[in-house]
């Protein structure tokens, strides 16, 4: 009888969220071009707490106009949540969904583009995690490399994620003492070509968040590379596929996990504007050192221990 007592006592203790956990949530995904590390990232993570979680996906494939059909028919699966990647994609969802939990990833600056009100509440039905480097410390670790006083940044206007990384490049301008020079994608030519005057001009690349540049990436690296400009990246297919010199990348795997454990929150009762959205406190050095002999430049022996993946 008193071990009845006792049960009942721990029960009625624990927190209402406790008991809304379903045991078989739902998730819808809202992908632009299919699955990829950070979602893998996520299922294992929130599989982790609910092992029979059924994951749905809704791949874009690139076309905005499938949303509002996709939306639909989520909603007539009555998802328990909303799993979004990109700011963009996760601008557009959360401009028509505004009653579903909605857990977003690989959103570079949430708060800064309105898609969240603060880190520590949302103030609607959003929570997630960002993708960012701190530029600084990314052009840190390139001065260690060369003390580049006129800094090229390859950018697309169009991009939310590569106009936030201008802005913070122009920020930085007068403490790290360089002058920006920036070349817009969507301007070039066909064949994909850097001036002369241009190449001449700059002493190091920075490489933005730019969709555009996974289709022409190879043809500027390797001018680049030429010109023996060092090229920096906060992508790090650019460096391991393409032949950049230097990215300081975030973990996507991580950052999946890190979703995850919002998701699990969510599915447990907690309103998302209780959920505190976050950003990475670490990041990964990536380094080509074929590259590296190529553009005959010295990289350091302190940046060659610290870094996570090497292209020898």
């Amino acid at each position: 009888m008193f071990k009845t007592w006792l049960y009942l006592l721990i029960f009625l203790s624990l927190p209402a969220a406790a008991f809304s956990a379903r045991l078989f949530p739902s998730i819808a995904m809202f992908e632009w071009q299919g699955d990829g590390i950070v979602e893998k990232g996520f299922r294992d993570g929130l599989q982790k707490f609910f092992p029979d979680a059924r994951f749905y996906v809704y791949n874009l494939a690139g076309d905005e106009n499938l949303l509002p059909y996709y939306l639909k028919a989520a909603k007539e699966r009555q998802h328990d949540l909303y799993y979004v990647s990109g700011t963009d994609l996760t601008r557009r969802l959360l401009a028509l969904e505004k009653q579903h939990t909605v857990v977003f990833t690989m959103v570079q600056a949430p708060v800064e583009e309105g898609l969240i009100a603060s880190w520590r509440s949302s103030e609607n039905n959003a929570t997630g995690i960002s993708n960012s480097v701190p530029l600084l410390n990314q052009l840190k670790a390139l001065k260690r490399i060369r003390d580049f006083q006129h800094l090229g940044v390859l950018w697309q206007p169009n991009n939310p994620e590569s106009r936030q990384q201008v802005d913070e490049l122009f920020r930085l301008q007068p403490f790290l003492h360089y002058q920006l020079h920036k070349i817009n994608l969507l301007e070039m030519s066909d064949n994909v070509v850097l001036s002369p005057e241009i190449l001449s001009t700059l002493d190091s690349v920075y490489i933005t968040n730019a969709p555009l540049f996974k289709h022409v990436g190879d043809k500027i690296i390797s001018q680049l590379n030429e010109a023996r400009i060092p090229s920096l990246t906060a992508d790090m297919t650019f460096v391991t596929s393409q032949g950049a010199l230097l990215g300081l990348v975030p973990d996507k795997y991580r950052i999946g996990r890190l979703a995850a454990l919002n998701a699990q929150k969510a599915l447990q009762g907690f309103l998302p504007e209780q959920i505190p959205s976050r950003s990475l406190d670490f990041f990964m050095v990536v380094l080509n050192m074929q590259t590296a002999r190529k553009i005959r430049v010295q990289v350091p022996f302190s940046l060659l221990v610290i870094a996570d993946t090497i292209i020898h």
